[in-house]
C-alpha cells in the first residue's frame, strides 16, 4: 500500500470523527453524479484536459497492477460521450496528467511501466489526435525512474513557448523526455506535485505538500528561473496531500487551494492567502474558469461537497453551492479534481459509494444574482433589475419580467416602467443556473 493510500484511510477516519460544520449562506443543489472509475481498484488521480471543441477528456485507470487505462469523453454539457482504451497490462495504477498540445493533439503522462518487469520505468507518454479515442505509446520516451513510477499524483503544464513540463515527487523536468532532471528535487518528501504556468509572465510554479522540516504547502517558481520558496504551515500531524494548483485563463496569477483541518484557504504565489470557508474539511480542489475566474471545491464525509466561483479579478465569490454526494456514500472524500475553463464546472470526487471506491463526476452551473429596485418617477414607477456574477455585471442576458423580455446592458441592468402589483423576474443564460427575484410596485 502506497503512502497516499495509507493517508486515504487516515483521512477517512479523521473525517468520520469530525464534528459537522456549516458554510454560511450555502445554497443546496440537487446533483446528478456519474461513476467514472471503479468498482474495481481505482487509482488516485485523473488526467483532465478540454480541447477547443469544448469536449472534456478524462483519463482514468482500473484494477490493481496490471492496470487498464481508459479515456472517457464528456460533452460541453457534462454528459459522457464515449470511452476508449488507452493501454492494457500497465504496470502501475498511479499518477496521470493530460495536456492539449499547441498543435491541438492530446498528450498523456502516466506513471508506471508498459508491463511488469519493464525497464521503461517512470513517467511514460502517449499521444492521441485532437478528438482522442486512439492512443499511441511514444516508444523510448520515459523518465524519472522508480520514484516517478510510484508517484500517486503527478502534474503537467506547458511553458509559454509550448514545451511540456512534468512534475512528480518534488521533482520537475522540461521536455519530452526532459533534457535534464534535478538530482534531488525541489523539496524533500514532497510526494504529490503540481505545476502551473502563469498566463501573463510565463513563470512555471511547482507546488505540493511536504513533511520535510515542520511541513506544509510548498510553492516555488522553477522556470524560467528559480523564485522564492514559500512554505504555508499546516497543523502538526496533518498533511493535505490533495491540495492542487492552477493558473488563471487569460489573466496573471498561479493559485493553490488547500485545507488545514479548520479552514479552506486560497493562496496566490507571491501574494496573499484568503480564507474561503471554515470547517474540518479534508480535501480541496481548484481549477481555472473563463476570463480569469477560479472554481474552488472542498468537502469531507460529514459535510459533503461545496463549490464556488470567483469574479474575474479572483477577489470575490459567487454564493457557495452545497452539492448532494453520490448515493450511498460511506467514506470520506479523498481527492477532488475539476475542470471549469468553459464556464460550468465538471467536478470529480474520489469517494467510496455503495462500498466500492471510485471517481464520480457531476456538472455544476455557475450562479448569478438578480436584484430589483423600484423608484418613483413623474410618469409612475420604474423597476431596475441588476444581474451580477460574484459582483461582476453580466451583459447580454435576457431578463423576463412583466410580460416583456429585455437584455441586460454593459452594467448588467434592464429598466422598465411597471404598473402597481407583484412581479417575478427571471434571468437565464448558457452556463448559469436560472436566477429569479420577486418584488412589488406600490400604488402610492
Amino acid at each position: 500500500m502506497s503512502s497516499l493510500h495509507r493517508l486515504l484511510v487516515a483521512l477517512a477516519a479523521v473525517a468520520a470523527l469530525a464534528a459537522a460544520s456549516t458554510v454560511a449562506g450555502a445554497h443546496s443543489s440537487g446533483t446528478s453524479w456519474t461513476r467514472i472509475s471503479g468498482p474495481q481498484e481505482t487509482g488516485i488521480e485523473l488526467g483532465l484536459a478540454r480541447t477547443p471543441d469544448g469536449v472534456l477528456h478524462v483519463i482514468w485507470n482500473r484494477n490493481k497492477t496490471p492496470t487498464s487505462i481508459f479515456e472517457t469523453r464528456f460533452s460541453p454539457a457534462g454528459k459522457a460521450a464515449g470511452t476508449s482504451t488507452v493501454a492494457t497490462g500497465w504496470d502501475g495504477h498511479q499518477g496521470l496528467a493530460l495536456l492539449v498540445m499547441p498543435d491541438k493533439t492530446l498528450r498523456l503522462f502516466a506513471s508506471g511501466a508498459t508491463h511488469a518487469g519493464s525497464t521503461a520505468d517512470g513517467i511514460n507518454t502517449f499521444t492521441a489526435p485532437a478528438g482522442g479515442g486512439k492512443w499511441t505509446l511514444q516508444s523510448g520516451a520515459y523518465w524519472g525512474g522508480a520514484v516517478a513510477s510510484a508517484a500517486s499524483i503527478i502534474s503537467a503544464t506547458l511553458t509559454k513557448d509550448g514545451q511540456a513540463v512534468t512534475a512528480w515527487s518534488g521533482t520537475a523536468g522540461e521536455g519530452i523526455p526532459p533534457s535534464s532532471i534535478p538530482q534531488n528535487g525541489y523539496v524533500a518528501d514532497q510526494l504529490a506535485s503540481h505545476v502551473a504556468t502563469d498566463a501573463a509572465s510565463g513563470a512555471v510554479v511547482l507546488s505540493g505538500v511536504t513533511i520535510a522540516g515542520k511541513g506544509g504547502v510548498f510553492a516555488q517558481e522553477i522556470l524560467p528561473k528559480l523564485g522564492p520558496r514559500v512554505l504555508l504551515p499546516l497543523p502538526f500531524g496533518f498533511n493535505d496531500w490533495y491540495t492542487n494548483m492552477t493558473a488563471r485563463v487569460g489573466a496573471s496569477g498561479v493559485y493553490a487551494a488547500y485545507t488545514d483541518t479548520k479552514v479552506v484557504r486560497l493562496y496566490r504565489y507571491g501574494g496573499a492567502t484568503k480564507t474561503v470557508a471554515r470547517g474540518p474539511f479534508t480535501s480541496a480542489g481548484i481549477c481555472a474558469g473563463p476570463a480569469g475566474r477560479l472554481w474552488i471545491a472542498w468537502g469531507n464525509q460529514v459535510d459533503g461537497v461545496f463549490v464556488t466561483r470567483s469574479n474575474r479579478a479572483a477577489t470575490a465569490f459567487e454564493p457557495v453551492q452545497k452539492l448532494t454526494g453520490p448515493q450511498n456514500t460511506t467514506e470520506a472524500l479523498s481527492f477532488i479534481q475539476c475542470e471549469g475553463s468553459a464556464g460550468p464546472l465538471d467536478l470529480f470526487a474520489r469517494v467510496n459509494a455503495g462500498g466500492t471506491p471510485g471517481f464520480w463526476q457531476t456538472h455544476v452551473l455557475a450562479l448569478f444574482q438578480l436584484r430589483a429596485a423600484v423608484a418613483r418617477t413623474k410618469a409612475g414607477s420604474r423597476a431596475t433589475l441588476t444581474l451580477r456574477d460574484a459582483g461582476d455585471p453580466v451583459a447580454g442576458v435576457v431578463v423576463a419580467v412583466g410580460g416583456k423580455r429585455l437584455t441586460t446592458d454593459a452594467k448588467g441592468r434592464v429598466s422598465l416602467a411597471l404598473r402597481p402589483g407583484s412581479y417575478s423576474a427571471t434571468a437565464s443564460a448558457a452556463g448559469y443556473a436560472p436566477a429569479s427575484v420577486r418584488f412589488s410596485v406600490g400604488s402610492g
